[in-house]
């Protein structure tokens, strides 16, 4: 049997699994979190090398002992976050307000001046940033369009997308966000973006990013300026197991002088500060850092320029 033949067998086999998650009582659902990690941390080690190096350079100050505590906390917290989105397919939109819930509404009224106005809102792989987005339509009055990257695996794309869309929202394809957020600008709705993601190596926005450079998709700050919208940042603090807090932060407000990069500046230091606040909670298996800044020209000012 051909490697492709036995791939596609293993997912005809897991195909039920999401099911049979999702159906399981909440606590017997959890309980499945604890032998999953010994499976993904000690037998499949997965991702350590990246996790470790990631954290190495995110916290060159800690010590060992620290940065261990931060990877196996991470771990846990990833097998928690697979049961919690498996899970979300047979919660109601009154449960997700119940558990990820958010403090402060009164900043998105007013920056869309009581919603009617579009918002796009930032967010990073932080907490349950899937929770998240159902936390917040079930607390506000206008759906949250999620703009998102397409899996590789189409069993686990159809399955994320067609979770977002649940309640109203419509998920808006990473390739044509410009194009449909324009054509649909007078549609009452907020707009998420995950925008922790890798940018590209040339034209994008190059930063360094918890200890080194990062390039970061130059969208929403284009968006932003284009359509003079407001720029929230959404915060996703675990609380405790299956309970979570979002605040919104002011990015940037309509109506105001803002330079070609002020809003991803202010998004990257907000970024920073929330991974550092509760570190084992950021997707630390991410291969964010897996471009290199391209080769400077004469006259260019360097990635650390762009720091404040």
């Amino acid at each position: 049997m051909s490697v492709q033949r036995a791939l596609k067998t293993l997912r005809r086999a897991l195909a039920p699994l999401p099911g049979l998650v999702a159906a399981l009582p909440e606590r017997a659902a959890y309980a499945l979190a604890t032998p999953a990690y010994w499976l993904l941390y000690h037998v499949f080690r997965y991702r350590r090398r990246t996790v470790r190096e990631n954290l190495q350079q995110a916290f060159p100050e800690a010590g060992a002992g620290e940065r261990k505590r931060i990877e196996t906390a991470f771990y846990r917290h990833l097998c928690n976050l697979c049961v919690e989105i498996l899970r979300s397919t047979r919660m109601t939109q009154a449960e997700f307000g119940a558990r990820a819930r958010l403090i402060n509404p009164k900043v998105l009224a007013e920056a869309t001046e009581n919603f009617a106005r579009q918002a796009i809102i930032l967010t990073i792989h932080q907490g349950n940033w899937e929770w998240m987005l159902h936390g917040i339509m079930a607390q506000v009055p206008v759906p949250l369009d999620p703009v998102y990257k397409a899996l590789h695996n189409p069993f686990w794309d159809d399955y994320i997308r067609r979770a977002r869309a649940r309640f109203g929202a419509l998920p808006i394809d990473m390739k044509s966000v410009g194009r449909e957020v324009i054509r649909a600008r007078h549609r009452k709705r907020a707009i998420a973006m995950l925008a922790d993601q890798t940018g590209p190596r040339h034209g994008g926005y190059w930063t360094e990013f918890l200890g080194r450079p990062a390039s970061f998709h130059r969208g929403p700050d284009k968006l932003a300026r284009a359509l003079d919208l407001p720029v929230l940042f959404a915060q996703c603090r675990r609380l405790r197991r299956g309970y979570y807090e979002i605040e919104f932060h002011t990015v940037s407000l309509p109506h105001q002088p803002r330079d070609g990069e002020q809003i991803l500046k202010t998004y990257v230091r907000l970024t920073e500060a929330m991974i550092l606040a509760q570190p084992e909670t950021y997707l630390w298996s991410n291969r964010r850092w897996k471009n290199a800044p391209p080769r400077r020209c004469p006259g260019e000012h360097p990635v650390e320029a762009d720091r404040p």
